[in-house]
């Protein structure tokens, strides 16, 4: 190899690493624009199925009825066993692995004297997030099954109402 050779070898090298490196670069904006898009479509499903999580039981004979059956469906759908329950809440235990599914419970007592409530069924998943609130790498497993647990519930404890409508929205 002569020594007017080397200095074109080396130019032709570093245009070749720079045009690598701009479509590396390019390759993940891409990438990061279509999770960015996902979790949108992910986040409105969530928000969706949080109004599925929520109901409404009138009078305590029929609230906590309702309440036991959403005691039965976290223990049917969380990964983890149920750690505290009492008259108003149900909390299962933190798994050790991501990607999986655990259920808190609440129930809020109205202002109505009579016993009513509203019952809310909250999923839970590790590794759905990162520290600062963006979508970590377990995001779309967590979603998924988040997003499946919660719009279940209302059908599963409205499915024991008697047809009186003590569960409603």
């Amino acid at each position: 190899m002569s020594a007017a050779q080397a200095p074109i070898n080396t130019t032709a090298n570093r245009w070749k690493r720079i045009i690598l490196t701009i479509a590396v670069a390019s390759l993940g904006a891409c990438t990061t624009s279509r999770s960015s898009i996902d979790a949108q479509h992910y986040e409105i499903a969530l928000d969706e199925a949080r109004d599925d999580a929520s109901i409404g039981c009138v009078g305590r004979v029929a609230c906590d009825a309702a309440w036991q059956r959403t005691r039965e469906f976290v223990t049917r759908h969380s990964a983890t066993n149920i750690r505290r329950a009492n008259e108003i809440s149900i909390e299962t235990g933190v798994p050790h692995e991501s990607g999986v599914l655990y259920l808190w419970a609440s129930r809020t007592a109205t202002a109505d004297g009579i016993g009513s409530a509203t019952i809310r069924v909250k999923g839970l998943c590790r590794g759905m997030y990162t520290s600062d609130g963006a979508p970590a790498w377990m995001y779309v497993t967590c979603a998924e099954l988040i997003t499946q647990a919660e719009k279940e519930f209302r059908h599963f404890v409205a499915s024991t109402d008697s047809g009186g409508g003590a569960v409603s929205r």
